[in-house]
């Protein structure tokens, strides 16, 4: 059996702390039940909180899934053993959910990424992340942004809601932690994520590159790549801009 260590398991061990987390979800300030995916819940310490909620567990650790069925009975069949990377929310019919958790470090943009995958069905998401991480989603000070930054600032709002002690955690973990809040964006499904992907992929592949460079290969409408925004390189272009070329790629 894997050890949490070896599963990049850090734990949350400050009630106060997990009771600001569950207190900045949509559906607690509005006092409505929403279907809740809480993702690596240890010994439950969010998940205590989350009752009111139509609440599905996803757990990888054997032992901590006993744990949670001695101690939340009711929640007995809504327990599951599975690494979450390779859940479907589809297979529960969760087409409208709010993820959360404790997010294993070791996986963080991999949990990104499945935000990316399943962004129709995601309203909201609240984690806690390495703090570097989080500052680089939010681009808090203007931290050198990345592909994964703008694929998910394209359709998600992040904001960045706290800073956690290393002192709350079991183990402690080595990196600084923070909670950042990512909620869905309205009328964004008019961005073809293939193209937008592709169009991030190819700039911060060849980063040093002008866009009339890296773009060579991609064909845009309009004659576009006689435009300035082709002279700038990737870390002058926003969020907006790469939509903007995704857009008018033509297919």
């Amino acid at each position: 059996m894997k050890s949490a260590k070896n599963l990049g398991q850090i734990f949350l061990i400050d009630n106060n702390i997990a009771k600001k987390i569950v207190n900045a979800l949509y559906y607690k300030k509005n006092k409505k039940s929403i279907n809740v995916i809480e993702v690596g819940p240890g010994k439950g310490i969010l998940t205590q909180y989350l009752l009111a909620s139509n609440l599905l567990i996803i757990e990888i650790d054997s032992r901590y899934v006993n744990i949670l069925r001695n101690k939340f009975p009711l929640l007995k069949k809504r327990i599951i053993n599975i690494d979450f990377l390779k859940f479907n929310p589809l297979h529960f019919n969760f087409t409208n959910f709010i993820l959360i958790g404790n997010f294993p470090y070791s996986i963080s943009s991999q949990i990104l990424f499945y935000i990316l995958k399943y962004k129709d069905f995601i309203t909201e998401c609240i984690g806690m992340f390495p703090k570097d991480v989080s500052d680089r989603i939010v681009n808090k000070r203007n931290k050198k942004i990345s592909g994964l930054t703008i694929l998910i600032k394209s359709y998600f709002q992040t904001k960045y809601l706290f800073t956690v002690n290393n002192s709350v955690f079991s183990p402690k973990p080595k990196v600084k932690s923070a909670v950042i809040k990512i909620i869905k964006r309205k009328n964004k499904k008019n961005i073809n994520y293939y193209i937008l992907h592709k169009i991030v992929k190819t700039a911060f592949n060849q980063r040093r590159k002008k866009l009339k460079n890296s773009f060579k290969h991609i064909l845009f409408k309009n004659n576009l790549s006689s435009q300035t925004i082709f002279n700038k390189r990737v870390e002058q272009l926003s969020v907006k801009d790469f939509t903007y070329l995704s857009r008018k790629v033509i297919m």
